[in-house]
């Protein structure tokens, strides 16, 4: 691996390869830095992906390294844990400089940032095994895999009303799991209603599964609820911690509403 290039682009994802395509076309050189943690590992297929329809993650992940390849850019496995700046070279009065896990340094004209984010799931027993499989967050995702089936909607956000009408489009069998109700006015239940949704007042102290498949929620005073799926908002953060030493971080730039194009 050299140690210096005109680009690094920190994450290997479908973001972070397409920008390294771009760049390599372009006859830069690239330096792609993979930690191996995609999003979407634990999800069966990428959706509403044209030409990729359904694709497994990881394949999707391994035909755009081979694209990428192709123009030069090279990938290495890592993680960035510290970044800063240099004093260029020759070309830009700045630079960049990049340390990894392994303790490598390179350095780089630019930088692209293309770490993603993290999913924090709300704290119920159980939901975050079936994260991506049983338990749902987008309709667009995984609305035509969850077709009129028996969805629960887990409300933890005011923006949940709308979560399960979104759902509701893909089923006539919709509960929300309204565990505070502070969290929706007479308005978003009437709505709901409306809709023929379901709505259980207090709190899910677990989501259950058989085996890999999930099989409904348990309340908190013990009665079980079938269901085949369980939709929720996650909370994002983004992996951006090792921008500390470039004096940048993360702000908020959407609201958590359950749903988002992905």
């Amino acid at each position: 691996m050299s140690e210096h290039f005109d680009v690094i682009v920190i994450g290997g994802s479908a973001a972070g390869l397409s920008a390294a395509l771009i760049l390599g076309r372009s006859r830069r050189s690239v330096l792609v830095v993979d930690s191996g943690e995609p999003r979407n590992a634990p999800a069966a297929g990428a959706h509403n992906y044209l030409g990729h329809e359904g694709v497994a993650p990881a394949e999707l992940i391994r035909i755009g390294r081979d694209e990428v390849a192709a123009y030069g850019v090279q990938v290495t496995a890592g993680r960035v844990v510290a970044t800063s700046t240099t004093t260029g070279d020759g070309h830009d009065p700045v630079g960049f400089s990049v340390t990894l896990d392994s303790g490598a340094v390179v350095t780089a004209r630019r930088l692209v940032v293309a770490s993603g984010a993290v999913d924090v799931l709300p704290e119920v027993p159980g939901l975050a095994e079936q994260w991506g499989r049983g338990v749902v967050h987008c309709p667009f995702c995984h609305g035509w895999e969850t077709r009129d089936q028996r969805i629960g909607v887990l409300v933890t956000t005011p923006n949940a009303a709308h979560h399960a009408l979104m759902f509701r489009a893909l089923s006539d069998r919709v509960t929300a799991f309204l565990t505070d109700p502070a969290l929706m006015d007479d308005t978003a239940l009437a709505g709901l209603a409306a809709r023929g949704i379901s709505v259980v007042e207090g709190p899910v102290a677990e989501v259950v599964s058989d085996g890999d498949r999930l099989t409904g929620v348990r309340l908190g005073d013990g009665s079980f609820v079938e269901l085949d799926a369980l939709a929720t908002a996650s909370r994002p953060e983004a992996r951006v911690g090792f921008l500390s030493g470039l004096g940048l971080a993360a702000t908020s730039s959407w609201a958590t509403t359950g749903s988002r194009p992905r």
